[in-house]
């Protein structure tokens, strides 16, 4: 297990002081590769954060996003360097765990890092409407107490095994803990390890009805790029976040960035069957294909285009 410590930009409205716009997070995640790759919530690592992932010895290591599965809310990373007394974690088959079998993660809830919290498995849910990259979003509901700053860190088996990703609590107002949802890790293989598309990198506002009407756009909806991570798809094609903070229906945003009209041929629309529509041509981007968008920029459409690097 590894304590992750990030910092990034946040959209606070009505704040001058460049203190003010840096956004602190902590979680937790798990060294899966030789070469440094790390498992970890998407949550937990935004798009624009400078991240610092430390082992048992507390020395901070600079890592970078490398991938993401938004819909599974994971994310894979790179580090720096690594250790070399670090020890590589093995995955087990998560299909074979039942409910009532015993698990425990190791985490850093409110930062305290490696602490222990075991229990049991409650259920299995599988969101059959979710799909990430073709894979259903199979979870692993558990009794364990976990806190912020858990997130991102792994769920094991008695054997030591990976068998999952923690990636959110329910608690209801006024309640501490409550159901604990981790992906099952056998769909964080597949999606992470294994088969991985082409990662996309960006973080975007829907604009729609007034406000796309407000926004002058060509069309009746857009997405607006609030940031772009670096090493993704978006970067190679040059698309520009936004840099001026503002609210829009009292939800922080990034102004100034360009809108997103068109992405793979792939129109924007307001509607679920968009991103469905998106996702399933992004699947079929292989490393050497050109990829184009259209971008709403300064008044005028845009026409942008890249070609897909190795993975």
């Amino acid at each position: 297990m590894v304590l992750i410590r990030t910092t990034g930009r946040a959209a606070t409205p009505g704040s001058s002081s460049e203190k003010a716009a840096q956004a602190q997070g902590v979680g937790s995640g798990v060294l899966v590769s030789a070469d440094g790759k790390v498992v970890t919530a998407a949550h937990v690592v935004k798009s624009e954060a400078a991240i610092e992932v430390s082992f048992l010895d507390g020395e901070p290591i600079q890592a970078s996003v490398v991938w993401m599965a938004p819909s599974a809310d994971l994310a894979l990373l790179q580090l720096a360097r690594v250790p070399p007394a670090a020890v590589v974690a093995t995955f087990g088959n998560s299909d074979l765990l039942e409910t009532g079998d015993q698990v425990f993660t190791i985490g850093a809830p409110y930062g305290a890092n490696h602490s222990l919290a075991v229990g049991w498995v409650s259920a299995r849910r599988l969101p059959s409407p979710v799909y990430e990259d073709a894979t259903p979003l199979e979870l692993l509901q558990t009794d364990l107490s976990v806190f912020g700053g858990n997130s991102g860190g792994p769920l094991l088996n008695v054997d030591g095994e990976v068998v999952g990703i923690v990636t959110h609590v329910l608690s209801g107002d006024g309640a501490a803990s409550g159901p604990s949802f981790s992906v099952a890790g056998n769909v964080v293989k597949r999606l992470l390890l294994d088969e991985r598309r082409t990662w996309f990198g960006v973080e975007s506002f829907m604009l729609e009805g007034p406000l796309a009407e407000a926004f002058n756009l060509p069309q009746p909806a857009g997405l607006l790029v609030q940031s772009v991570s670096p090493a993704s798809l978006a970067a190679k094609l040059g698309l520009r976040g936004g840099t001026v903070q503002a609210a829009i229906a009292d939800v922080p945003v990034f102004l100034g960035g360009d809108v997103l009209i068109e992405i793979l041929g792939v129109p924007v629309v307001a509607s679920p069957r968009f991103m469905s529509t998106f996702l399933a041509a992004l699947d079929k981007v292989t490393a050497g294909d050109t990829v184009t968008a259209r971008v709403w920029r300064a008044g005028r459409v845009v026409s942008l285009d890249a070609v897909v690097p190795s993975p």
